[in-house]
């Protein structure tokens, strides 16, 4: 893990503590993914961190976590924001809906992960490699750029926390004009759509015909996985699931398998937000943008 400043990068002698949770068994395997890690803002440099599946994994979490850590701590100094806490706000890594807090902390250490892989996709020296490293570079560089934009359209933040957001849109918007391999771009703003989407699907209700333009959190909503964002780092050689076909680059093929579904469970938000996407891709025009807009209206054609 390179040293020095910049996000997503840091001097591992600034850890203070790094506590195992949950399983700490070697077998059967970690996921590759490190799926609960946490740290306290009263706790500077200390994190908790489940067992990871790759080195790699874990320098990915220590940095996340640590911008948790580097936040935490200009809050205890600065009024950053006026957040009345109310969950309302969509937060791509995430499968509920947050307040403005929780989206300045998000954006902030995604913006240090979408680092962590710039620099992995700098010193990629082969071709799976660089596809990861400019998969998971190009979608957190995209999600924590949405975040950035809400939280500077808020109108809730201080003069501090306007200058530190704003910070952070600089840097992201000079990333999203670096070049970041076709493949893994394209896998990219296909998984960042198909969570957004699905997530408006679980999350958001259809419009009360009093407040047609004001969108409503669903009181029934329930947690859901996310199954798209690490299933899309790597293109399918034998694709046979809609994601995966999806995934793949052939939006036919998962358009036909989602409508499958959706005939026998109509409406269930994983494959009706994968057959919207399908559909906004192989037809883009401003009906099916719509459709992406505002999921939440959509009334599916299995058939098609």
């Amino acid at each position: 893990m390179p040293g020095g400043t910049g996000p997503g990068r840091l001097d591992p002698a600034a850890i203070r503590a790094v506590v195992p949770w949950g399983r700490t068994a070697v077998l059967p395997p970690a996921p590759a993914t490190v799926r609960m890690s946490a740290s306290s803002g009263d706790s500077f440099g200390a994190m908790v961190i489940a067992r990871p599946g790759s080195a790699l994994a874990l320098a990915e979490t220590l940095v996340h976590e640590f911008q948790h850590s580097k936040l935490a701590s200009l809050l205890h100094l600065f009024p950053l924001l006026d957040d009345d806490r109310t969950e309302r706000y969509y937060a791509p890594w995430r499968a509920d809906p947050r307040h403005l807090t929780g989206l300045l902390h998000g954006a902030y250490a995604f913006t240090g992960v979408a680092g962590f892989w710039r620099d992995r996709l700098a010193e990629a020296e082969h071709t799976e490699a660089a596809e990861q490293a400019g998969y998971h570079f190009a979608l957190r560089r995209l999600q924590s750029r949405l975040v950035v934009r809400t939280l500077l359209t808020s109108g809730r933040l201080t003069t501090q926390g306007h200058a530190l957001v704003s910070g952070l849109a600089g840097t992201l918007d000079a990333w999203l004009r670096e070049p970041v391999p076709p493949a893994a771009l394209t896998r990219a703003r296909t998984a960042a759509v198909l969570h957004r989407t699905e997530w408006r699907l679980r999350n958001v209700a259809p419009p009360d015909a009093a407040a047609p333009n004001a969108p409503r959190i669903r009181p029934d909503r329930t947690p859901w996985p996310d199954l798209s964002t690490h299933a899309f780092a790597t293109r399918p050689a034998a694709p046979r699931t809609a994601d995966e076909h999806l995934a793949a680059g052939n939006p036919a093929a998962a358009l036909a398998q989602y409508a499958a579904t959706l005939a026998d469970t109509p409406a269930q938000p994983h494959a009706l937000a994968g057959w919207i996407v399908a559909q906004a891709t192989l037809t883009p025009s401003r009906t099916t943008r719509h459709m992406l807009a505002r999921p939440e209206l959509v009334q599916p054609s299995p058939g098609g």
